[in-house]
């Protein structure tokens, strides 16, 4: 089992790398092919899907928590029993939201009047596509669940990484033909279908899951929506921090705006990835330590020490991204997004700089975890994603994509910059004061020199091809890495990075 478990952690990480290397190759040529407009149209309709996916109420996560605690207890008929009244209950979600998909799509078109006759016939096309896609999966969810909770990782793996590549595969030859939308559509639906016919096949013939129908099971129903609520909490806000523009643009603005918000935003996903690789190190040493009562100045310096280390890290990438992040995007998209390659790459900068604070404190949420404290975060961050969406409806009005951009930026800010932070230190006891001082204050110097050195090298610096780019990222990122390692970092510090570089490389 273990080894089934390496196994499929490195699968993970190979699907992860494959994702992003298709994304980054296949971006610019699905934008060249179906033009700014109805690429946002594409990106539109996948949003819209996304809130109807709210139906789910965390439920999914739910269900693989009670599988493996069935499976470890050796209680085959209870998990039988609750398989089938997942299935069940799931296929009532499943009515629920085909009705509210059937809703919506009547009301497409006051939704989004900037859309022309023509992109409002494409979106309903699209729209129907994936709602019957997403109509099919529901019922389903709860036996794909279950490989994962089994700890069966590497042929589920393998056949989503296969699926994922013929979708792609699938995408260049439409494309190549000189289908749009909605043949991409139909690509991406039909290959997830039979993800989720396999899935079924796996559980029930290979694993030889049993599944037991009988009446509702009321109680248990009510017990599985008081697990799920907060991972629920948790959906919301992350679909109003990064799916709301997309909906909010169409309205306001039209298609080409949904476009640039897509790009702009998709730079943050990859900045929040990169802040992972030091914390996940960290969490389980977090959890023992508040197991073995460990008091707040000790969790203090620990989530000190993680900041730290995480900030030498999203410095370096930040200050590149700003000093060579338009070039990138101007070699990346630039032939199929033109002028708009700098409204993108500066609504990227806007939303990334004020990731820096929560980015470099993720290991408090493992803080608040342990200490059974972790609700009140959910509700905060609800409450601050409320605000992401209001006032990010109200810039676009005046702004377009980069009022967007701003009201994310805004809100993310003021609710995970600010009042978490009073949350960290009134309720969990955290001394946030010391946090700062010694995470961000001693990264004074090294930014100026930082600033300095990207501003010399974006003034000097011709970059007028993929090879430039390269030796400029090379160079700068060699630059960053040095002045932050000696002037950034302690001792103890450059001990670790180096340690959690050797168990990477390893």
């Amino acid at each position: 089992m273990a080894s089934e478990i390496k196994a499929g952690a490195i699968l993970n990480y190979v699907s992860i790398i494959v994702r992003l290397a298709t994304s980054f190759l296949l971006t610019p040529f699905v934008i060249a092919n179906l033009g700014v407009e109805e690429y946002g149209l594409f990106m539109l309709s996948g949003s819209i899907i996304a809130w109807l996916a709210l139906t789910d109420l965390g439920l999914g996560a739910t269900v693989s928590k009670y599988v493996v605690t069935y499976r470890a207890k050796g209680e085959h008929e209870h998990q039988a029993h609750f398989i089938g009244q997942s299935i069940m209950l799931f296929s009532l979600i499943a009515l629920i939201t085909l009705a509210a998909g059937i809703a919506c799509f009547f009301h497409l078109d006051a939704l989004f009047p900037k859309l022309n006759a023509n992109q409002q016939e494409t979106l309903k096309i699209l729209f129907l596509l994936t709602l019957g896609n997403m109509i099919l999966a529901i019922p389903l969810r709860p036996l794909g669940c279950v490989p994962g909770a089994y700890q069966r990782f590497v042929v589920p793996g393998v056949v989503s990484l296969c699926c994922s590549l013929l979708n792609t595969g699938l995408t260049l030859a439409l494309l190549l033909l000189g289908f749009k939308a909605i043949g991409l559509t139909v690509a991406a639906v039909g290959t997830g279908i039979l993800n989720h016919l396999w899935g079924v096949f796996y559980t029930l013939h290979t694993l030889k899951v049993k599944v037991k129908f009988g009446k509702p099971d009321w109680l248990l129903f009510r017990e599985m929506f008081g697990f799920s609520v907060w991972i629920f909490l948790n959906q919301i806000m992350d679909l109003f921090y990064w799916q709301a523009g997309s909906p909010i643009l169409a309205n306001v603005c039209g298609t080409a705006a949904v476009s640039v918000f897509t790009l702009g935003i998709s730079f943050s996903t990859y900045f929040m990835t990169a802040s992972t690789a030091i914390s996940g190190v960290l969490a389980p040493r977090l959890m023992h330590m508040v197991a073995l009562d460990a008091n707040r100045q000790e969790l203090t310096q620990m989530m000190i020490r993680a900041g730290r280390l995480q900030l030498f890290l999203l410095t370096m990438i930040l200050m590149g991204f700003i000093f060579l992040g338009k070039d990138f995007l101007r070699l990346w998209v630039g032939k199929s997004m033109g002028d708009n390659v700098g409204t993108v790459w500066l609504g990227a900068a806007i939303v990334i700089i004020p990731l820096i604070i929560p980015l470099t404190q993720n290991t408090g949420l493992a803080i608040l975890q342990a200490l059974s404290l972790h609700r009140g975060r959910a509700i905060i961050l609800f409450y601050s994603s409320l605000v992401c969406v209001a006032l990010g409806y109200a810039l676009s009005l005046y702004s377009g994509p980069i009022g967007m951009f701003m009201g994310t930026a805004i809100s993310l800010a003021l609710g995970q910059g600010v009042t978490i932070n009073l949350y960290y230190e009134r309720k969990a006891g955290l001394m946030i004061g010391m946090f700062f001082r010694r995470t961000y204050l001693p990264m004074l110097w090294p930014g100026i020199i930082l600033v300095v050195g990207g501003i010399a090298t974006a003034c000097l610096w011709q970059v007028n091809s993929w090879l430039d780019l390269f030796a400029a990222v090379v160079t700068y990122g060699l630059f960053s890495f040095v002045v932050l390692f000696f002037l950034y970092l302690d001792t103890e510090e450059k001990r670790t990075l180096l340690a959690i570089a050797a168990k990477h490389h390893t």
